[in-house]
């Protein structure tokens, strides 16, 4: 039927009910479109982005896994064997009436560098050298302020030379030196600087009070310091002055010290006791006495006489300190006398030394014990 034969009126292009979508409101015409296109997109992105993230994961470089740790290497030897050989030429052993410590050789003179503590008081003196040998001493100068004296020896050895302490930092590695000759010391001590200053260095080091006088030295076998007390030295560079006000100066002669019992020299390789002649002295009864009250104790031996100088002196073994006198020493016969320990001493081992009636120094191993 032709829309002309029902009188309806004819339908144009564009009018509302030609096209439904033309009815709608053009601005909701324009969100659906919009969400049409962001649905598009939201699609094609879950499509796409697993893939470029595949894609990306393959051409990503793999972390660099961190570093193995690796130990720190220990540090070198200060000085190598034929250093250490070089320098221990130089060092020996200065005995006094009480103790003895360690002194080096600073010139070919025969000049050397010890504490002012071991050669100080009118000390008799001796030298041992690194052959054993044994030799009178001449006391060139003492300088009680920074702890350091000189002697003059007719010695051979090799003189030792003196470096800059000033390039010691904390930590860093040293060597105390003594005389290779002695049983009792070590002939080297490692040691670490702990702190330094312009007039100190403080040492890290198991060093003996028999290490004292002895070089510090370092790289090279140059002497960076002279040890004064346990775990303290000086400077080398501040006793230079010293050094040269006492070049040339003829000294004064010692008294020559008695060798001690106690202070044991190697002999090719092994140990052994020097001889010994005149006075001796032998036992001690009782052994072990208490600091806790005074004591009368009983010392064997041979060649006691009487006399005004007539002294019984007991040494630390392993200390620095604490020596002491015994009260009323007396003769009970040329191989027996008495004498009271007083009550209050420090609790260590002491050997004996005995001062004879004549004015003769006698040194032994012979030890007591102080208990608490």
């Amino acid at each position: 039927m032709n829309v002309y034969e029902t009188g309806a009126t004819p339908r144009k292009p564009g009018h509302p009910r030609f096209n439904t979508v033309s009815r709608l409101p053009k601005s909701r015409l324009e969100q659906l479109l919009a969400a049409l296109v962001i649905s598009l997109v939201l699609v094609g992105a879950a499509v796409l982005i697993p893939t470029a993230a595949q894609r990306l994961m393959a051409f990503r470089p793999s972390a660099t896994p961190p570093p193995t740790p690796t130990p720190t290497a220990p540090p070198a030897s200060v000085l190598l064997p034929d250093e250490l050989d070089r320098a221990l030429e130089g060092v020996v052993t200065i005995v006094n009436s009480h103790t003895f410590g360690t002194a080096f050789l600073i010139d070919p003179q025969g000049d050397f560098l010890t504490a002012a503590r071991l050669v100080s008081g009118g000390e008799s003196l001796r030298l041992v050298d690194n052959s054993g040998s044994m030799h009178t001493v001449n006391l060139v100068g003492i300088d009680p302020a920074l702890g350091i004296a000189q002697v003059r020896v007719t010695a051979q050895g090799r003189p030792m030379p003196l470096g800059n302490p000033a390039v010691l930092l904390r930590n860093d590695p040293v060597v105390l030196l003594s005389n290779p000759r002695i049983e009792n010391l070590p002939a080297a001590t490692s040691a670490f600087v702990s702190s330094t200053t312009d007039t100190q260095l403080r040492l890290q080091a198991e060093d003996l009070p028999g290490n004292v006088g002895g070089p510090v030295v370092g790289p090279g076998g140059k002497v960076l310091g002279i040890l004064t007390a346990s775990g303290t030295a000086l400077p080398i560079n501040l006793a230079q002055p010293d050094i040269a006000q006492w070049h040339g100066q003829p000294g004064t002669p010692a008294a020559l010290a008695p060798f001690p019992a106690y202070l044991v020299l190697r002999t090719n390789g092994t140990a052994s006791p020097p001889p010994s002649s005149g006075p001796t002295v032998q036992a001690v009864s009782p052994s072990r006495v208490s600091t806790g009250q005074a004591t009368v104790v009983t010392i064997q031996g041979t060649g006691f006489i009487e006399g005004r100088a007539l002294r019984i002196r007991f040494v630390p073994v392993a200390s620095p300190s604490g020596a002491f006198t015994g009260l009323a020493p007396t003769l009970v016969s040329s191989s027996t006398l008495t004498v009271k320990v007083p009550a209050g001493q420090v609790v260590q081992d002491y050997v004996i030394q005995l001062t004879n009636g004549d004015g003769t120094i006698v040194s032994s191993a012979t030890a007591l014990t102080v208990t608490p």
